[in-house]
């Protein structure tokens, strides 16, 4: 064996290798969820509220309600999950939902690549990159969100299309991507993209047929959603989205942190786009048009308000396959070259860094017996604070009896113009709730009229009872939204009047001492609720 060949041959085994490890970190985090099963993201238990309610006949899309608000998501996810609900719980439905969504992301990777010709190691290690890109996109593959689930659906979507030019399986591909829009709304793009790509690739009747079967299973499941929900669907999944918006301050997130990071999926997915303009075959074309869309995809969903790093799984897996596509286009045509020596190295050498930039401590991600002793600590005293009256807790869902509204869809209301639902505001008003539970009670304030209404009702008509204990880990990932505070019923609401600055001092000075009422606790203890705040932070 010459020296060249072992120097290539070590460079991919350590590829492999560092890959091995990536996808090793990823089951274990699965396997930790599984066994300590806490809410790893603040939004998961409200999704499964979403997915109760289909399961036991509700509507998933209603007029919004203290006992239910849907999130803004397309209800593909939910109903799949629903139907997995009727064999085993709710929790484990929607895990193995984006289990499987995961597993088939990663067959798609491989088909796609063995497709456009890559090799067999190349393919491996696109396969493998989709798992070293799990800490990436805050390891969300296997949550209860639409987020793995949505990007299968593409990935299916386009597997189909390049399996064959014939009329069925051109149709199948092409109703797929119309279904992914009822996946995640901005997946539309990608269905577009497919059928432009086939157009100027010069397939206009599959162009024709893919568009033509998309649009109908566009049109009939809106019409079917239109006719079972009224105006809601489109209320949710349109109207609410479209006020969230570009925010500026974030517009170079994805530059600047996410396109270094994924430095490898980045180039592999540019010079996808050059190699189609080279090669002008429809699927080349194809597989480049979906790379670049769900590039650019990501880049607007990053840039929207809320836009946290799991987005980026719209476009990371069609990067990894850009990755063994490119790199064995570019060692096939070096091999004949001077270069084929370097170009063998590099490229196994920069994607090994890939892999190590990706690597994560699986410990500090995962949770453990301490977190969800602490889960179970939150369950007994909400069913404490229950047997006085019901009880809220705002930052998540799956807990209270009976359901409540969640925190970030209620939000997501108010930041469109939408008022605060008038049985909750009413609620409030009465203070009909025993206990509130929040993350921050100052976390209903926006900009818009309708979140200053809605803090107003809040503020006056409840205090901060108590501060729970803060623990370091907490086994979650993306916003910590714990529940810190407990907010009590007011004995005498305060005036209206007071403006949300005025109100929000007061909220400040009963947080500090419920903060230093908390300090004086022992680890681990329940919080002791003083209603004897509300009359201190009045003086």
């Amino acid at each position: 064996m010459s020296e060249k060949d072992r120097t290539t041959r070590a460079l991919r085994a350590l590829t492999l290798g560092l890959g091995a490890v990536t996808l090793v970190l990823f089951l274990y985090v699965v396997v930790a969820r599984f066994r300590y099963p806490i809410d790893a993201e603040w939004m998961v238990g409200a999704v499964r509220d979403g997915v109760a309610r289909l399961r036991s006949g509700e509507p998933l899309y209603a007029a919004p309600q203290e006992r239910f608000i849907p999130f803004v998501y397309p209800p593909l996810y939910h109903w799949t999950c629903a139907f997995f609900a009727r064999f085993v719980s709710v929790f484990l439905a929607c895990k193995l939902v984006s289990l499987i969504a995961t597993t088939i992301t990663a067959w798609g990777i491989y088909a796609i690549t063995q497709r456009l010709g890559a090799s067999r190691f190349w393919s491996i290690a696109s396969v493998l990159l989709h798992f070293g890109s799990y800490s990436l996109t805050l390891r969300f593959y296997d949550l209860e969100r639409v987020d793995a689930f949505a990007t299968a659906v593409v990935v299916v979507g386009l597997v189909v299309l390049l399996s064959g030019e014939s009329v069925v399986r051109t149709a199948i591909g092409g109703a797929v991507l119309g279904l992914a829009f009822f996946a995640k709304q901005p997946h539309l793009l990608a269905f577009v993209a497919a059928v432009f790509a086939l157009y100027f690739a010069g397939e206009k009747r599959r162009a024709l047929v893919c568009g033509g079967a998309g649009i109908a299973t566009l049109a009939l499941l809106l019409l079917y959603l239109e006719g079972t929900t009224g105006p809601w669907f489109r209320f949710y999944c349109v109207k609410v989205p479209g006020a969230h918006g570009i925010e500026p301050r974030v517009v170079s997130v994805f530059f600047i942190t996410d396109l270094p990071k994924a430095f490898v999926l980045s180039a592999a997915s540019i010079a996808m786009a050059a190699r189609a303009f080279r090669r002008p075959k429809a699927n080349e074309m194809l597989v480049a048009a979906i790379v670049a869309t769900t590039m650019v995809e990501a880049f607007f969903l990053r840039a929207h308000r809320g836009g946290w790093s799991n987005v980026i799984l719209a476009w990371t897996p069609f990067g990894c396959a850009a990755v063994g596509i490119v790199a064995s286009d570019f060692e096939e045509r070096a091999r004949t070259t001077p270069l084929a020596r370097a170009v063998s190295r590099l490229l196994p050498a920069g994607t090994s860094l890939a892999f190590l930039g990706g690597i994560f401590d699986p410990f500090d991600a995962s949770p453990n017996a301490d977190d969800l002793a602490e889960r179970q600590r939150v369950v007994a005293l909400v069913r404490k604070l229950e047997t006085e009256g019901e009880v809220v807790v705002m930052t998540t869902g799956d807990l209270t009896r009976p359901t409540h509204f969640q925190m970030a869809a209620l939000h997501d209301l108010l930041r469109a113009g939408e008022p605060l639902p008038e049985d909750i505001a009413r609620s409030l008003r009465e203070r009909k709730y025993t206990a509130i539970l929040v993350n921050d009670p100052m976390e209903l304030l926006c900009k818009t009229k309708p979140c200053v209404d809605a803090f107003t009702t809040f503020a006056t008509s409840y205090f901060v009872g108590a501060r729970r204990e803060e623990r370091e880990h907490t086994g979650m990932t993306g916003l910590d939204a714990r529940p810190r505070f407990i907010m009590r019923p007011r004995k005498e609401p305060l005036s209206s009047a007071m403006s949300p600055e005025e109100l929000a001092r007061r909220l400040t000075t009963e947080m500090g001492l419920a903060e230093a009422r908390a300090k004086a606790l022992p680890p681990n203890a329940d919080p002791v609720i003083d209603d004897t705040i509300e009359q201190l932070a009045s003086r």
